[in-house]
């Protein structure tokens, strides 16, 4: 009977300790892990609407870790560079999908869709989802030597990690 309840403990934990990202990455799954599952569903994260006429992608360099090689962020990328206008376009699109999916606005810049008058230390919009697991970044980041060039980024964090982050930071 004790090795019963000791197995259903771990495997319950163990479940617990799942706590999902992005798809069907893990927060803290093995980095290699993630990249192996990556190279398994490329053709499907090469493609990847967030509102109409949006289209991004996940790369394999999208997959972030810590010092210890666990996966703890997933980012994906608008697929082309964007002028300004269509920058504004996909910030409001993606930020109109990530609501309707469910994701709660928690933060953002008065100027979160026009990306030349946002605070560049700070994030655009962020968002977390209802069970509080997972947080969620929206923003564009302009390059080139135009300046009229922009990618924007939605990327995954999972929020207790995050929380961390930011107790780490103030103490």
């Amino acid at each position: 009977m004790k090795i019963i309840v000791f197995i259903l403990c771990f495997s319950s934990s163990y479940l617990i300790a799942q706590e999902p990202l992005y798809d069907t990455f893990i927060y803290k799954m093995p980095i290699e892990k993630a990249k192996q599952l990556f190279k398994t569903k490329k053709k499907q994260y090469h493609s990847l609407s967030y509102g109409q006429k949006t289209n991004y992608v996940l790369r394999k360099t999208s997959l972030v870790s810590n010092k210890r090689d666990e996966l703890i962020s997933v980012s994906l990328w608008s697929k082309k560079n964007l002028k300004l206008e269509e920058a504004e376009n996909y910030l409001k699109k993606s930020r109109s999908y990530l609501e309707s999916k469910g994701f709660k606005t928690v933060y953002f810049q008065e100027n979160w869709s026009k990306p030349l008058l946002l605070d560049k230390n700070k994030p655009g919009v962020r968002f977390i989802d209802a069970e509080k697991s997972v947080l969620v970044e929206l923003e564009s980041r302009g390059h080139g030597t135009d300046g009229n060039n922009y990618t924007v980024f939605i990327t995954y964090y999972n929020y207790s990690w995050f929380l961390e982050q930011i107790n780490n930071t103030l103490n």
